[in-house]
């Protein structure tokens, strides 16, 4: 029996980046690999003057026909993008697997069954991530969305959220649609923090996310500073942002981190150290798809703490 190929699309090399979209097409890419399947990474020269140069033009163009949105939820670009891909690069292929990048579902020249992996869809994403798109380009990322769900054979998608508006909202068969959530990029030997998580009155929170103000980061600093005011002993570790705010520069319950690279060793050994050592995993995040950070901090077996301020921040941003 011939055994499947399948070709990888991704803007990155998802042998080698744990950092590109949080991690995961390094973690897909190697699970399919895990699981016994032959793929291969399609490269469509993302870092190349010429990649870079065609995108940026028709980026501007964009602009000045729809005004603020979504550049890669467009036909235009879609159109561009896909030129990137030559089919001879899809010949020894039997399956193409597209994460995240709507673009290249529509875009791509191929004949070859689609599976299009997404954490939301451009509907759900509106007054939730994404504030302030004039009227023609959510009809335009709307099209793009239909077209590429349409051309997909099968979506996969990483909660039951995503799952129900792909179906609902832009007509995917149910049968070709699957739920995978997405998963955790820590090694399979990893060390548990062996203290309780309330030990003589102290308590080693983790907080991890690269937009402060989006994960909620000044809340879970006041959560830290109300437990110590409570007579809890409380030590916030924060990763992920490479700046902290200025106002919190004094409060010497934190212990600021910054911006940790996963692909550089020594730094990926550091962020999962975190995980051991803490005591509990916080993030009181507005608006969150899948959250990988959620998958890593039960890998460890922490407790977290997590609170959405979804209907909040959304008032927030439209007032």
């Amino acid at each position: 029996m011939k055994k499947i190929k399948i070709g990888y699309v991704s803007p990155v090399n998802p042998e080698e980046d744990r950092m590109a979209w949080s991690g995961t097409y390094y973690n897909t890419f190697h699970a399919i690999r895990d699981a016994g399947i032959d793929v291969k990474w399609i490269s469509y020269g993302t870092n190349t003057f010429l990649f870079k140069f065609v995108t940026f033009i028709t980026k501007c163009a964009y602009r000045l026909i729809y005004g603020k949105g979504s550049s890669e939820h467009s036909r235009i670009m879609a159109k561009v993008h896909g030129l990137f891909i030559k089919r001879s690069q899809l010949e020894d292929c039997d399956v193409v697997f597209i994460p995240a990048q709507i673009d290249m579902v529509v875009g791509i020249r191929t004949n070859l069954p689609i599976i299009y992996y997404a954490d939301g869809t451009f509907k759900k994403m509106i007054n939730y991530q994404w504030f302030g798109y004039t009227q023609s380009a959510i009809r335009e990322g709307e099209k793009t969305e239909l077209l590429g769900i349409a051309k997909a054979k099968y979506n996969f998608r990483s909660s039951q959220w995503a799952a129900d508006s792909t179906i609902k909202d832009y007509g995917a068969p149910e049968e070709n649609t699957y739920i995978f959530p997405f998963g955790a990029d820590v090694p399979q030997e990893r060390k548990f923090s062996s203290e309780p998580i309330y030990k003589n009155k102290s308590l080693k929170l983790l907080f991890s996310g690269k937009e402060w103000e989006r994960k909620g980061g000044n809340i879970a600093v006041d959560a830290a500073r109300y437990l110590n005011g409570i007579g809890i002993k409380t030590t916030i570790f924060i990763v992920g942002v490479k700046e902290l705010p200025k106002q919190y520069s004094g409060d010497k319950f934190i212990k600021f981190i910054g911006y940790l690279d996963k692909n550089n060793g020594k730094e990926l050994k550091k962020y999962l150290k975190l995980y051991s050592e803490c005591n509990a995993f916080i993030l009181p995040t507005r608006a969150e798809c899948a959250g990988i950070v959620f998958a890593e901090a039960n890998s460890y077996g922490m407790p977290i703490f997590y609170f959405c301020y979804r209907y909040w921040w959304n008032w927030k941003l439209c007032n």
